[in-house]
């Protein structure tokens, strides 16, 4: 019989004292940089210190309570939680068809692997999404430029946009590293073929290309906002010049005539 396997993103990073007070309300063990949340012996959940959980079996009522409890210590929280629904039984080979998993291992080593992956895919989904709606934001910019030679920005507004873009594409390459292979299968070697196969399976190398090409996409507006604010104070500064060779000018006029 199925059970459920679901992933939840509820912040972008959770308080560096998250797992302590997990710990001290449930049974738990660490696993490196990850934190096994026993609810019982059919339920448990895998939490990550990026904003990210994963539920193994967990009702509707245990999921809701962790969820709550987790509300104090989240860091930047999302209005709306991100949540991947898989499914999973235990079997004599590991795979992945439709979403489903099948466990050839039903050790909590086998379940951490699975979960990093599944981690990964929902961090990943979450990047997909802050990218994609800067840039939706922000898609007028190059169309202005090459319609009117300019973008109709006064100098606050380009300032602000250039730290917007650039927060974002800073948060995206400070947390990038949540994407590579964890220490974990250092320590368990034997576990990585689960996670490699997840992570083919969810695509997670080519869309992490992708996002790649869309954070240089987020630089190139960067540059364009840049370099606009650049070319408006350099013409402010000729003008500045213009005017007050034209007043020294006038000056030396008023001064011939009239001397």
């Amino acid at each position: 019989m199925d059970k459920n396997l679901i992933s939840y993103a509820i912040c972008s990073r959770f308080k560096t004292e998250t797992f302590e007070q997990v710990s001290q309300r449930y049974k738990t063990t660490l696993h490196k940089d990850i934190l096994v949340v026993n609810i019982d012996k059919e339920q448990t959940i895998i939490l990550f210190q990026y904003g990210v959980y994963v539920c193994w079996s967990v009702n509707f009522e245990n999921t809701k309570f962790f969820q709550d409890f987790l509300g104090d210590f989240c860091l930047e929280p999302f209005k709306q939680p991100i949540v991947e629904q898989f499914s999973y039984e235990i079997k004599d080979q590991f795979n992945i068809n439709f979403d489903q998993v099948i466990l050839g291992d039903d050790s909590i080593f086998a379940k951490i692997a699975v979960s990093t992956s599944l981690a990964q895919n929902i961090k990943l989904i979450e990047f997909e999404e802050k990218i994609e709606s800067t840039i939706d934001k922000n898609s007028k910019i190059p169309t202005q430029l090459a319609q009117y030679g300019k973008i109709n920005l006064n100098k606050k507004e380009t300032a602000k946009k250039i730290g917007k873009l650039f927060l974002v594409k800073s948060r995206v390459n400070l947390h990038y590293d949540l994407l590579d292979t964890p220490e974990f299968f250092w320590e368990y070697p034997q576990y990585e073929h689960y996670y490699d196969k997840i992570s083919r399976y969810l695509d997670i190398k080519s869309r992490i290309e992708v996002l790649n090409k869309k954070v240089e996409i987020i630089q190139e507006l960067l540059d364009m906002l840049s370099n606009e604010q650049n070319h408006r104070y350099s013409s402010f500064l000729e003008w500045i010049i213009i005017i007050l060779i034209g007043v020294e000018i006038v000056m030396g006029l008023w001064e011939h005539i009239f001397k």
